[in-house]
């Protein structure tokens, strides 16, 4: 697998900007669109691991950065089964609201809020590894309660 080049990197991390992250999104929106849904998923998946594997080597800004954004490809993968906007991060939490509204699960916004402090980190750097334990532990309740929602409107029932 090629690499991007380092200064690219340098350039896009002193922006405040995950070269992964931005390059997913870069592909994201060139695919067909009925790839779209599978390709966020795996997003996920991928931003998962490699987030809990940063974290668990101490590097909290980047590794919480990356867990964020499993939660946020779960979120667009919804979005786009349903024809939802989500090309940017107040479109994410339109399409957040609009699932806490078609689950009936409030939960969801209260659990987005706390992982969003892990995005926050990524610029701030003021979470302590407790805090970033405790916010994983949020995300990873999220990640359960959003794709349970994908594979019950998959199914065609509506989860309960």
């Amino acid at each position: 697998m090629a690499a991007l080049p380092p200064y690219i990197v340098k350039l896009l991390e002193e922006r405040g900007v995950d070269p992964v992250a931005y390059v997913t999104e870069l592909v994201l929106g060139e695919v067909d669109p009925s790839d779209r849904e599978r390709l966020y998923e795996e997003s996920s998946e991928y931003f998962w691991t490699e987030g809990l594997s940063l974290v668990e080597k101490g590097e909290l800004r980047q590794g919480g950065e990356k867990i964020w954004n499993s939660v946020v490809q779960l979120v667009k993968a919804i979005a786009e089964s349903r024809g939802w906007r989500h090309d940017s991060h107040r479109l994410v939490w339109v399409a957040l609201r609009k699932i806490a509204e078609e689950s009936g699960d409030r939960e969801v916004i209260a659990l987005f809020a706390q992982v969003e402090q892990l995005h926050v980190n990524f610029y701030e750097g003021h979470l302590s590894h407790v805090e970033v334990d405790v916010f994983i532990d949020a995300a990873r309740k999220l990640r359960e309660k959003l794709k349970a929602l994908r594979l019950g409107h998959a199914s065609g029932t509506k989860p309960s």
